[in-house]
């Protein structure tokens, strides 16, 4: 079954979610409010008895993301504590190989980095499994998993341009360099070190702030301290993880929207929503309306700080921000995706693209008896295509659009602090809040642009666009 690359709600949380096996309850960190909002909504899905594990894009790009994001790597796996490990490279596909003749090591240990580059840091809340230069905050950097090696391990790195062994400190190391074919890759090497006498393998992944240099005074510098379990840092476990990589993974079946769906809205149009806290059990109601829909080229008469950063990079990486905060036109390249084992990603259109900066003036209405609970606004924008009567999801099987469009809230009036952006609070029994929402746009996409509000949940393997927990409202201009 065909699925579309904009119908994966769970990838659009996974962005934004650092370093976490959602498969390892037992295995938490200390986050930040809305990490621990977007997890939440994820292990609900995942969580589904009758939901089976979503496909990962083939968008080399998020693959290399999702390994950090959403903990379930791109290996065939397998476990073991070790002492012999094999590495083979056939076309752009790696495997490193570990073969264990002893008994699976159920000791805790620390992660320890003793050297790191100028101005890096660790990323908040992470536990120290995330690390980024002060000004490319959340990308690139160094990004840790630790693996507890059960009987064998095929660990697979995919987009693999060369690979190479080393011994540092006595310890067997691979870094292989990658190469997805296109240019917005984030993470171009992967780095797997065995700690023999542990039965652990660190994985991590390199972003392309990276020099050669300060790679290997990392790798020389890390170590593994013993420690006990609550002190330690996560380290997940192969044979469990292979057990969930085995299950059957069926892409997922769209039922689009009709164009006479009750679940689509006008501007204008007040109707009601029902948002179910998964954690307590309490329905919020509330009422929402998105009164007015303006268009501008410039985001210079905006309050800067309520603008999120994910966004603005996006723009000032594609040069399509100037000194005055005008929008500049930037390239957008699209490709075919790549296998990443015999073939790569494959460039076949390259526009100039004039971005748009949608604004949105909506209010939310607590029309319940009691005060909500913190009620999270991040509604995305949805590019739709008109399917006879029904609009579908425009996204196309295997094509990778390196867009500014982000598919979060790139303006949030008023929002939460630091990590907790999309964080609005409480609303109080018949409290009105206005909300201000913007969002960067291709001017070519104005036409088609819906908004999907409250998409907090999902079903199973088919993604129903006019589901009673879907509300869409038709923005376009």
């Amino acid at each position: 079954m065909k699925k579309s690359k904009e119908s994966q709600k769970m990838y659009d949380l996974a962005e934004e979610i650092v370093l976490e096996d959602f498969n390892q309850e037992g295995l938490q960190h200390e986050f930040s409010d809305t990490y621990k909002h977007k997890k939440k909504l994820f292990l609900e899905e995942i969580k589904k008895k009758e939901q089976p594990k979503i496909k990962r894009k083939k968008s080399r790009v998020l693959i290399a993301a999702a390994c950090l994001l959403i903990g379930i790597p791109t290996t065939a796996f397998g476990a073991a504590k070790v002492y012999d490990m094999i590495v083979q490279k056939q076309n752009y596909e790696v495997n490193v190989s570990v073969v264990n003749n002893s008994s699976k090591s159920n000791d805790w240990y620390k992660l320890k980095l003793n050297y790191l580059p100028k101005n890096m840091e660790a990323i908040d809340n992470t536990g120290g499994m995330k690390y980024s230069f002060k000004d490319n905050f959340a990308q690139g950097g160094f990004s840790f998993i630790l693996w507890r090696l059960g009987d064998n391990s095929d660990f697979q790195t995919l987009y693999s341009k060369s690979y190479e062994e080393k011994k540092i400190n006595g310890r067997e190391v691979v870094i292989v360099d990658q190469d997805t074919g296109n240019d917005n890759i984030m993470f171009d090497r992967q780095v797997f070190l065995l700690f023999k006498e542990e039965g652990i393998m660190l994985e991590s992944y390199v972003g392309t702030d990276v020099n050669e240099e300060q790679l290997i005074k990392v790798i020389e510098n890390i170590s593994l301290v013993p420690t006990t379990k609550e002190k330690s840092t996560d380290i997940l476990d192969y044979d469990k993880a292979q057990m969930v990589n085995n299950e059957n993974q069926p892409g997922i079946s769209i039922i689009p929207l009709k164009k006479d769906s009750s679940r689509l809205f006008n501007i204008g149009e007040v109707f009601s929503v029902s948002i179910d806290q998964i954690v307590n059990g309490k329905i919020d109601t509330l009422e929402y309306v998105v009164e007015k829909v303006e268009v501008f080229d410039s985001i210079n008469d905006f309050t800067q700080e309520n603008f999120n950063e994910f966004g603005l990079d996006i723009l000032k990486r594609n040069k399509a921000l100037d000194q005055t905060n005008k929008l500049l036109p930037y390239t957008r390249n699209v490709y075919q995706s790549g296998n990443g084992k015999d073939s790569l990603d494959q460039l076949v259109e390259s526009k100039q693209v004039k971005p748009k900066f949608v604004y949105l003036t909506t209010k939310v209405k607590n029309i319940g008896k009691e005060a909500t609970e913190e009620i999270y606004m991040s509604p995305t924008v949805k590019v739709l295509k008109s399917e006879e009567d029904a609009w579908n999801y425009a996204g196309e099987e295997g094509i990778s659009e390196h867009s500014i469009m982000t598919g979060e809230v790139d303006y949030l009036e008023p929002h939460g602090k630091g990590k907790s952006f999309y964080n609005i609070g409480s609303i109080k029994p018949g409290q009105t809040m206005t909300i201000n929402l913007g969002y960067f746009v291709d001017e070519d996409k104005m036409d088609s642009i819906f908004l999907d509000a409250f998409h907090y949940t999902g079903s199973g393997e088919t993604e129903d666009l006019n589901a009673a927990y879907r509300w869409w409202i038709d923005v376009r201009q």
